[in-house]
C-alpha cells in the first residue's frame, strides 16, 4: 500500500500563533492514522448490499441521511439514501469490505488518499467556523455527534460535531491548503496552536 504523506506539512510546521489578547484559545490539527471507504448500493431497496455487508460490519446501516452508526471496526455514516461513509482505522478491514460486495449489488471506493481530516477544537471553534459555513452550529441544532455535507471557502467538506467544543472536517487533499489557510487566518484573533493527531495505524 502507498505511504500517506501530508499535504499539508509545510503548514503544520509554521506551529500556531497568539490571539488579540495573548492568549491561545484553539488547537487545530491534522488527523492521520485513519482510512476512508464510500459504499453506493445500486439496487433501490439495498437488500443484497446489505446482506453482503452484515457479516462483516456486525450492526445494521444507518437508516437515514445525517444519521451514523458504530460497527465493528468503526463507523458508517449515512451520506445519502444509499450511499455511506465507513471511517476506520483497519485499512485490511475495509478492503474485505470492498470485496464482500457483489458488483451487481454496489460499489466500494476508497477515499483515504483524497482527503485530509482536520479538527478544530476550543471554545472559539463555534464562532470560528461560523465565519464562513453556512450550517446553523448552535449547541440545541448541530449537535454532537451531527454531521454534515456543505462547503467552506468555495470548497465541498463534510463537517462533524464530534465534542462539544471539536469539529472536524474531512476535504478534497486538492483543496487542503486553501482550507487550512482560510481556518487559519479565521483563527488569528482567537490564538491557536498546531498539532498533529495520530489516531491509529497510518499505513
Amino acid at each position: 500500500m502507498f505511504e500517506r504523506r501530508s499535504a499539508l506539512a509545510p503548514y503544520l510546521a509554521a506551529g500556531g500563533r497568539d490571539g488579540a489578547n495573548g492568549a491561545r484559545t484553539l488547537r487545530i490539527s491534522e488527523v492521520r492514522g485513519w482510512h476512508l471507504l464510500q459504499l453506493a448500493a445500486f439496487d433501490a431497496r439495498g437488500t443484497h448490499f446489505h446482506d453482503a455487508l452484515a457479516p462483516l460490519i456486525g450492526a445494521e446501516l444507518p437508516a437515514a441521511p445525517g444519521q451514523q452508526r458504530p460497527c465493528d471496526h468503526g463507523r458508517i455514516l449515512c451520506l445519502s439514501r444509499g450511499q455511506y461513509w465507513v471511517d476506520s482505522r483497519d485499512a485490511a478491514w475495509l478492503v474485505d469490505l470492498s470485496r464482500a460486495i457483489p458488483p451487481e449489488a454496489g460499489a466500494a471506493t476508497p477515499l483515504s488518499h483524497g482527503r485530509v481530516r482536520l479538527a478544530v477544537d476550543g471554545a472559539a471553534a463555534r464562532a470560528l467556523l461560523a465565519k464562513g459555513i453556512a450550517v446553523d452550529l448552535h449547541p440545541s441544532v448541530f449537535r454532537v455527534g451531527d454531521f454534515a455535507q456543505t462547503a467552506l471557502h468555495h470548497t465541498g467538506i463534510l463537517l462533524e460535531r464530534c465534542a462539544e467544543s471539536r469539529y472536524e472536517l474531512f476535504a478534497s487533499r486538492t483543496y487542503s491548503a486553501s482550507i487550512w489557510e482560510w481556518i487559519i487566518d479565521a483563527a488569528l484573533p482567537f490564538g491557536y496552536d498546531v498539532r498533529v493527531e495520530d489516531i491509529g495505524d497510518n499505513k
